[in-house]
């Protein structure tokens, strides 16, 4: 069970609760994922114009969403704002790192998933794993993962956790979630024939992994 712990002399680390890791998983991955429909929705409303899913709204949706969800077991009103701001930083941080370098990250993650097609056509691939109309989701799993670093690293900054646990299940868990996200998006989105579910479910799933991934750590080393 979760309880406040003493980590660092006398200051306490973000949280520990009367809440089972099952249920905390499930409030996080429902927080992060309630923000991935809200991110999927403002992209699919800048259709036809949309080119990149970076929208700087995202950084306000992920943070207030994903931040409260992770601190809500403590009912301290003190850290779920740091839990937010913390999303905040995480998120803006990450966004404009990934702007500068985006063109490398596509780079080299577009070749490291090159082995996928040898056993997937190619087509299938950019088909599957980005949006309507060619945005680059799947394609971009490194620049995500860049993200999660940086998500993760302000969160144990803010909340006095232990840096590496935070930074490699929150970069694991968004680059992973963005190339399964996509996959089941588009197959939603095809068989109802809608574009929007392919957004909306994309971003869920995306953002539900993610929010399963860093809340596991949070758990965990706190």
């Amino acid at each position: 069970m979760l309880d406040f712990y003493k980590i660092r002399g006398d200051t306490k680390v973000i949280i520990r609760s009367e809440i089972s890791f099952r249920k905390y998983l499930l409030l996080c991955g429902t927080g992060f994922g309630l923000g991935g429909l809200l991110w999927g929705l403002v992209l699919y409303r800048e259709l036809p114009n949309l080119e990149f899913p970076f929208h700087y709204l995202a950084i306000p949706i992920m943070a207030l969403c994903g931040g409260v969800s992770l601190a809500l077991p403590t009912k301290n009103l003190k850290q779920i704002l740091k839990s937010v701001l913390a999303g905040f930083f995480g998120w803006g941080m990450g966004f404009l790192v990934s702007a500068v370098f985006s063109y490398y990250f596509y780079l080299y993650g577009n070749l490291l998933l090159v082995p996928l097609g040898y056993i997937v056509k190619v087509e299938l691939l950019n088909k599957f794993l980005n949006l309507y109309p060619e945005i680059g989701i799947g394609d971009l799993w490194l620049v995500f993962l860049v993200v999660g670093i940086f998500i993760g690293l302000f969160h144990s900054l803010f909340l006095k956790i232990q840096k590496r646990p935070l930074m490699w299940k929150a970069s694991v868990g968004i680059a992973l979630g963005s190339l399964i996200g996509p996959v089941v998006g588009n197959l939603l989105g095809n068989l109802f024939n809608s574009v929007l579910i392919s957004y909306l479910m994309t971003f869920f799933i995306m953002c539900f992994i993610f929010g399963w991934f860093l809340g596991s750590a949070i758990y965990k080393e706190t």
